[in-house]
């Protein structure tokens, strides 16, 4: 089976994406050439330049309002984005009224939680999955917000919805600087769409990332092609567990980079030890020989004479 059948057939297409944070239109450029889904904009950015920017290029205008009456004066200027699907609106008013006003105008939706309250959280993220709506974008400025845990952005999936974290504000970026480190990490933990202000350098993470995930397809493509045939059962086992992690990693399309490398090296182990057969000892090997045998006699005769010793000397101290 070749890596590219493989591929096809276990999902392997990348889907992490990102979107730019430009405070000028040289950065606006930039982003593009850089290949960002979205760009998103400083307040110094004229609003009408940045759509002409984007206009045809692929890349998604990210247009920030602070309240419904904002997003209707914006809406004029970007209309011209609207019918290519070329403009999302992220508006920091109530799911219900900012899903409404949507719906109404015919345009999509980042939605928006800044906060460290876990019902509020998952509530907003059931607010807004709804069709019109591409993503939330989840922000604290708690290193250990709830936002970060599994059992906030788990949620994702079960909705539907894709989940954005944004390093544009140091402020509300959960105490994390803009680097690959932290893409990586907020990428495990369940975040599909990075906004960063470094669109050269998450370009290059992109494209380790898509490395690491061919790499591991190759490990797996090998490890499938490994009989086990006669082999330990902690071995098997062992390799059984890798295997269908890797496999796993492969399956999701946004898994953090060192998840695949670790995956792979287990994995590569784990392949390397169900072929090894020179009388090595592998952790977990346990094979009967007639030292073993008679170590186990006697242990089992000296519990049985403490037992009988016990009992005797139990009974005289009660009569």
């Amino acid at each position: 089976m070749s890596l590219t059948a493989f591929a096809q057939s276990e999902g392997t297409q990348q889907e992490i994406s990102f979107a730019a944070y430009c405070e000028s239109e040289e950065d606006i450029l930039a982003a593009i050439n850089s290949s960002a889904d979205y760009v998103s904009l400083a307040e110094s950015v004229n609003l009408s330049v940045a759509v002409k920017a984007v206009e045809n290029t692929g890349t998604v205008l990210i247009v920030d309002a602070d309240s419904l009456e904002e997003a209707d004066k914006k809406l004029k200027e970007a209309a011209s984005l609207i019918e290519a699907g070329s403009v999302v609106f992220r508006i920091k008013a109530g799911a219900g009224k900012s899903v409404e006003w949507a719906n109404n105008n015919g345009v999509q939706l980042i939605g928006y939680y800044k906060g460290n309250i876990y019902p509020i959280a998952i509530a907003k993220i059931s607010g807004y999955a709804q069709p019109c709506c591409r993503a939330i974008l989840m922000q604290t400025n708690n290193q250990d917000g709830v936002i970060l845990h599994n059992s906030v952005t788990s949620f994702f999936e079960k909705h539907g919805i894709k989940g954005m974290f944004s390093f544009a504000d140091s402020a509300k970026s959960a105490k994390r600087t803009d680097s690959a480190r932290s893409w990586d990490d907020l990428i495990a933990r369940g975040y599909e769409i990075i906004e960063t202000a470094y669109p050269a350098d998450f370009a290059e993470y992109l494209a380790l990332n898509t490395a690491e995930r061919e790499k591991l397809g190759e490990s797996v493509e090998k490890a499938l092609a490994v009989s086990t045939e006669g082999c330990k059962p902690n071995r098997i086992s062992t390799y059984e567990s890798a295997l269908e992690d890797a496999k796993a990693l492969l399956q999701d399309g946004s898994s953090a980079t060192y998840a695949m490398a670790d995956a792979r090296a287990v994995l590569d182990e784990a392949v390397e030890k169900i072929g090894l057969d020179d009388g090595s000892k592998v952790t977990g090997d346990f094979k009967i020989t007639p030292a073993r045998a008679a170590w186990a006699l006697f242990g089992i005769a000296l519990v049985l004479s403490w037992q009988i010793y016990f009992r005797k000397h139990w009974g005289k101290t009660k009569a």
